[in-house]
């Protein structure tokens, strides 16, 4: 299984003077929504909130030396990912210096236009992007956040996790706990389970997406952990695809605070979407633990309508009804 990703903030290890890419955000005080309203998962911004997005866009225009890539204003706070270019002298001072410059500005803009004496919370929020996966998972979380918005606030009940989830294909002395459509666990629903082993090679990758590219058509959900390097590149090219439908299964359990990571977001408004896991317990992922998930997740999909494809190394085995 992939590390998690984790947040570093003024990462002591890290060289800025080689460059970063930076996660900021900043936050109204206290709170206020201030920059416009969200409807149907786009941000509809107020005058004053076109003012302050177009500062923001101006940053790299006052600030050399940092460029902004990813950006969204919501209605009580803001998200960016900014750039530090290698070789400056004091790269944190020059992004202090452009983020109190913005806050000024933005403060005085606030004054003017709203009669507001102070519109931005003390400081701001600033994670190094250690990874491309850490960039990449932030770009995400940056473009869906108005759709997370949305969800969280005016449609929660996409958001809410269902306990237990009652489902024959789930054996009920175990807790399963889910967010999004669990009518994809239906008796009839069919579920194909997909498992692509870390030996399978990758000249066979592209057999493999055929395949399942060809049972998605065929009305098969697919369901998986995702884990392997095989099962997110199927994962990644199923999200491009306009009619499929996911059940990702997690091998850990899902806490009160549990949300979907938010490349799942648009699925679980259009019901193509669920993510399960047993109990509430976070589990030490272990070479066991992914053959006990494979397992499960076999299980689940062939109680029903369905079957499990098991890509290995000398190729694909199916199972059950397929």
């Amino acid at each position: 299984m992939a590390e998690p990703i984790k947040y570093y903030r003024r990462y002591h290890g890290y060289d800025y003077s080689r460059g970063a890419a930076l996660f900021i955000t900043l936050s109204t005080e206290p709170r206020a929504s201030l920059f416009g309203r969200v409807k149907n998962a786009t941000v509809v911004l107020t005058d004053f909130g076109r003012l302050v997005l177009e500062a923001m866009e101006a940053i790299p225009r006052f600030n050399p030396g940092i460029s902004l890539f990813e950006h969204v204003l919501m209605p009580d706070h803001l998200h960016m990912m900014l750039r530090i270019a290698p070789g400056l002298d004091n790269p944190l001072q020059t992004l202090g210096a452009a983020m109190r410059r913005f806050k000024t500005y933005t403060s005085t803009l606030a004054r003017k236009n709203l009669g507001i004496a102070k519109l931005w919370q003390q400081g701001y929020h600033d994670r190094i992007c250690v990874s491309r996966r850490f960039i990449d998972a932030v770009s995400r979380y940056i473009r869906y956040n108005p759709l997370k918005y949305e969800l969280m606030y005016n449609q929660p009940d996409h958001l809410r996790i269902q306990e237990p989830i009652d489902s024959p294909r789930l054996d009920q002395k175990d807790y399963w706990k889910g967010v999004g459509n669990t009518a994809l666990l239906a008796p009839e629903a069919k579920l194909l389970a997909l498992r692509v082993s870390r030996k399978a090679p990758a000249a066979a990758m592209p057999h493999v997406i055929s395949r399942i590219e060809a049972a998605v058509r065929a009305d098969y959900t697919i369901m998986s952990g995702f884990i392997s390097p095989g099962e997110t590149a199927v994962r990644d090219r199923l999200l491009a695809n306009g009619n499929a439908k996911l059940v990702h299964v997690l091998p850990s359990g899902m806490n009160i605070g549990h949300r979907p990571d938010s490349r799942y977001l648009p699925l679980i408004t259009e019901g193509r979407f669920l993510e399960i896991a047993e109990g509430n317990d976070e589990t030490e992922f272990s070479r066991n633990a992914c053959l006990s998930l494979n397992d499960a997740i076999a299980a689940i999909a062939t109680a029903g309508a369905g079957g499990a494809l098991y890509w290995r190394e000398d190729g694909p085995k199916f199972t059950a009804g397929l």
